[in-house]
């Protein structure tokens, strides 16, 4: 058996892969199935990959992240050391997921539906139109962070602390301790924040996500702690994450002006479109995970406690189970399924509500917009995801 010092390597800060990610993670693809980087074993098959995200020897990749972040003791990393983020496989994990996935599974979360298109609606009334438009400050910022507004029954204007937030303390996955002090601090600003919500609701209780699950808390599925850790989990991963997959999908089908007008003429083409936008152009370029035993993977051993990562880039963008992957097709075949929201116990529970978000900002401007154009647009890609860094256009009316 071969060992990973053995692999080849993958330098994520290459001009190379800084210009053209997902071809280069499709180069790598066709040439081997894992690699090593600075931060670990890099997979890039895509059933190793699909292997590595549900196989039960491979455990959250959390606790080895904080230790690279350095994340300062405090109020912070104790959230972290006890949120679900922290927990591998086992029977504390599927008792924490149980009430999110029955509040928000297929049927759960199309009880957001009408709400949402309520929040896209309202945010399209408030953006100036036949001029030029930041869509990441007047759009994709608004509607995740809106809409998590609403699940709290919070003010809509806490919409900005909320975005602001979420998109600070998503850079722990930059691995870099140069930001642990200002992610630490955005995560006691959120926990603050979602006390005072959740205090507010107790006393308030109504048709709302945190109602529903204070109820849980009652009944005893969760522990206070744990609801305060789940509420304050919904802003750190739904509100940045789906900022930027909102602006990835409008960039990729506003730049196709075919498929664009075709999306507006038939809007039950949305969802086929969408699945190939996230397998075309990922959010999550990859996801993180922490051998819990010595593994033999491709012939090659990973020891216990080596830091592994499936790479969902070079997995959609593999010819060998997505064919011409360069090709843009919102008819290609649903199976096999992109990567973009995990698997199994580790699976994003918002992932049918994120999609939600994400149909119905397309099924809006595609119908009011037609002739929508993009003035400005820019990609910054890390090896951990995909971030739309500039994004504007002009919402013609004429």
């Amino acid at each position: 058996m071969k060992t990973t010092l053995e692999l080849p390597e993958i330098d994520f800060q290459s001009s190379e892969y800084l210009s053209q990610p997902l071809k280069t993670l499709a180069s790598y693809a066709q040439k081997f199935k894992l690699g090593r980087s600075k931060r670990g074993i890099e997979i890039l098959d895509y059933d190793l990959c699909r292997e590595t995200i549900l196989d039960r020897r491979f455990g959250t990749g959390h606790p080895k992240l904080m230790k690279v972040l350095g994340m300062p003791e405090g109020p912070a990393l104790s959230y972290k050391e006890n949120s679900i983020s922290f927990h591998d496989r086992g029977e504390t994990r599927r008792r924490l997921r149980i009430p999110l996935t029955q509040l928000m599974g297929p049927s759960g979360s199309e009880r957001f539906r009408l709400d949402i298109k309520n929040v896209v609606k309202n945010t399209f009334n408030d953006i100036p139109k036949n001029e030029n438009v930041n869509l990441i400050k007047y759009l994709c910022d608004q509607i995740p962070s809106k809409v998590y507004c609403y699940w709290l029954n919070a003010p809509q204007e806490d919409a900005e602390f909320v975005s602001r937030t979420s998109h600070i303390v998503q850079q722990v996955h930059t691995r870099d301790p140069a930001t642990a002090q200002e992610v630490s601090a955005g995560f006691e600003a959120l926990l603050d924040y979602v006390d005072k919500r959740i205090e507010y609701s107790r006393k308030n209780l109504g048709d709302d996500l945190l109602s529903d699950l204070i109820k849980a808390t009652d009944e005893g599925y969760l522990t206070p702690s744990e609801l305060r850790n789940w509420v304050v989990k919904l802003a750190e991963a739904n509100t940045d994450n789906s900022s930027h997959q909102i602006a990835i999908a409008i960039i990729e089908l506003s730049s196709r002006p075919k498929i664009w007008k075709k999306l507006g003429q038939d809007s039950s083409l949305i969802p086929q479109a969408l699945r190939e936008v996230m397998r075309y152009h990922p959010r999550s370029l990859s996801t993180s995970r922490e051998t819990l035993e010595n593994v033999n993977l491709d012939g090659y051993l990973i020891p216990k406690g080596e830091a592994v990562f499936p790479n969902i880039g070079a997995a959609h963008w593999n010819p060998n189970y997505f064919p011409e992957p360069e090709k843009f097709d919102i008819n290609r075949p649903d199976k096999p399924t992109h990567l973009n929201f995990g698997g199994g116990i580790f699976s994003c529970i918002g992932r049918f509500a994120v999609t939600i978000e994400i149909e119905e900002v397309i099924s809006f401007m595609c119908s009011q917009f037609p002739n929508f154009e993009i003035t400005k647009s820019e990609f910054s890609h890390s090896p951990m995801f995909t971030s739309a860094s500039v994004l504007e256009g002009n919402f013609k009316t004429f």
